[in-house]
């Protein structure tokens, strides 16, 4: 716990003491030039190994002192009496040191030298002692323990809270908005009694934050903050809040953008930057709502109702822009983004040439009139070499024949490559919805990573399920150890012979140390992964088995009831080996 320390008197003495060292009047040697000579000949300690240093005392002390030759003496004096002198470069403590806030603190308005030494210090910001040392100088530690309901610890930093030098808020507190239990001095409320010079909380997590906020998570909300989401056992509200004050009325640990660009750096500088949204430059909350949402993305409506909010569906000169369109049936975002990405009129990263050089092109003088009816031979007008090696290969994507190009494309522009509508494979999950992970199951990372066409031909192809390679092989192009970046390597990893991903990233994946003919050692030693076993290596390991091993015998390729991707529903290790193995 907390214990007295001398009290300020002392400590004004030794500063006093220590100018007098520098610079006491009678006793300066006579000096030649001042030029010529440097201070730190003989006053050097007062620098050496200092955590913290004033600058004009390296730089230049002729900033705070003023030297006179005479035939008899040397006389080095300061340049002003403090706080004077300091405010001739701090003067963004004026009012404080002139005692003219709400809440002044009293040394201050004294001398600045009642906490800071002049020269430098073996504590932070040239204090003449680490907090809370310094502070106990003045104040009663009983007093002080009676008023933060015995909550502080020998440990505590009463910098976090309260303006050192004075400010215009009661008890000189640092935010303007007070959490209720703190403003009231109810440190219980959250805290439990210090044990063992620690501070703990009632309860972890959210669990604290929603005994009083539970309306903040919606259960049967359509989208959750992450920090707020239980099934990735978050829950951490002080990641955006400060459970004491805040400038900010919502208790948010900063203002604006700033506070989402903690975890969306990208976003926020795409929309801070020349070609950014300017609404959500100002306020992502214009959009978004910060806990849970009833839209996708925590959106405060659904689209395009949400952007017709600031954009008039009446504007001539905007629906001249998309051609006599009915704005309010357009799906905005799937053409423009809504933060920014670095192209004009806030279109999305990959744009259709067509888009910048005439809707011409593909429409018919107005929105609803496309060449050919929208058929997919407008688009293979200009991408004919798709249609040829469609048509060619020995598997087409049946899509191809039940659906325009647009079912998987955006004509206009996209987020992502190729002009594909959705990210992590969701486009094919629009049809093929049996391979996408359920509640409780985990998809294949390379969906994510890559997309579905890491492993499949998007059009066409020269094997089944259009694969790009035999099963094995698409397997073995991430997970052979050749894969796995060197120790300490930050380059790229190719995996697939056409993909180069973050080091970092390869890093994470289950990587194999195969055999040298590449068919035993997964997942034990001299286990076989590959090829048809004999029936000798099924009666030495009681296995039942018929037929060929394959990376596909013991795994889902899309998805499965954790990272392993095991079949039969099997959690772990043990419960698939039981399928082959049953003793």
């Amino acid at each position: 716990m907390l214990k007295h320390t001398p009290a300020l008197g002392g400590v004004l003495l030794l500063a006093a003491a220590g100018l007098a060292a520098v610079a006491p009047e009678a006793r300066h040697p006579r000096l030649v030039s001042l030029e010529a000579a440097r201070c730190s000949t003989c006053h050097g300690t007062l620098l050496r190994g200092m955590a913290s240093v004033h600058p004009p005392a390296v730089e230049d002390c002729l900033s705070c002192h003023e030297a006179e030759i005479t035939d008899e003496r040397t006389t080095v004096t300061l340049s002003g009496p403090p706080p004077e002198l300091c405010l001739a470069c701090h003067d963004d403590k004026a009012r404080a040191a002139g005692g003219d806030v709400a809440a002044p603190h009293a040394p201050v308005a004294d001398t600045c030298l009642n906490c800071h030494d002049p020269h430098g210090t073996r504590q932070k910001r040239l204090l003449l002692e680490a907090v809370p040392g310094l502070c106990l100088g003045c104040h009663d530690v009983d007093e002080l323990q009676t008023k933060h309901g015995n909550q502080l610890t020998e440990n505590i930093d009463c910098l976090s809270c309260h303006d050192p030098h004075g400010n215009d808020i009661p008890r000189m507190l640092r935010g303007e908005t007070l959490h209720p239990p703190f403003g009231d001095g109810e440190c219980t409320a959250c805290h439990r009694k210090p044990f063992a010079g620690r501070v703990r909380l009632v309860a972890r997590g959210a669990r604290i934050c929603t005994a009083c906020h539970g309306e903040m998570v919606k259960p049967d909300a359509v989208s959750v903050h992450p920090a707020l989401d239980r099934t990735r056992n978050r829950q951490v509200c002080v990641a955006c809040h400060d459970p004491h004050m805040s400038a900010t009325a919502a208790l948010t640990r900063r203002a604006g953008p700033a506070l989402c660009a903690g975890c969306h750096p990208g976003v926020v500088a795409g929309a801070e930057g020349p070609l950014g949204h300017a609404a959500a430059a100002e306020d992502c909350t214009t959009c978004h709502r910060p806990h849970g949402a009833d839209e996708p993305h925590l959106l405060a409506s659904s689209i395009p109702g949400l952007c017709l909010e600031c954009h008039d569906a009446a504007d001539e000169e905007l629906r001249a822009t998309h051609l006599g369109a009915g704005l309010e049936d357009l799906d905005c975002v799937g053409c423009h983004t809504p933060h920014g990405d670095g192209n004009e009129k806030l279109l999305a990263r990959t744009v259709h040439p067509p888009v910048l050089e005439g809707c011409d092109t593909c429409h018919e003088g107005t929105f609803d009139r496309l060449v050919d009816d929208g058929a997919s031979s407008l688009c293979l007008a200009c991408h004919d070499d798709v249609g040829e090696a469609a048509s060619s290969a020995r598997y087409t994507h049946a899509a191809l024949e039940m659906a325009p190009c647009t079912q998987c494309h955006n004509p206009h522009a996209s987020a992502q490559d190729r002009l594909v509508k959705e990210r992590d494979g969701r486009e094919c999950l629009a049809c093929h919805d049996d391979m996408g992970a359920g509640k409780d199951e985990v998809a294949h990372g390379v969906i994510a990573l890559l997309g579905c066409r890491a492993c499949h031909e998007p059009h066409g192809g020269g094997r089944k399920h259009l694969l790009r390679e035999e099963t094995d092989a698409l397997c073995l192009g991430c997970h052979d150890s050749s894969h796995a970046p060197s120790r300490g390597s930050a380059e790229p990893v190719r995996v697939l012979g056409r993909y180069d991903i973050p080091a970092d990233v390869a890093r994470e994946m289950a990587t194999l140390v195969l055999s040298a003919d590449g068919t035993r050692n997964h997942p034990v030693t001299n286990h076989r992964v590959l090829g048809t076993p004999s029936e000798e290596e099924l009666a030495r390991n009681d296995a039942r088995f018929e037929g060929e091993l394959g990376c596909l015998t013991c795994h889902d390729p899309h998805k499965g009831p954790s990272r392993l991707l095991l079949r039969w529903g099997a959690k772990g290790p043990f419960e698939a080996c039981v399928q082959c193995h049953p003793k």
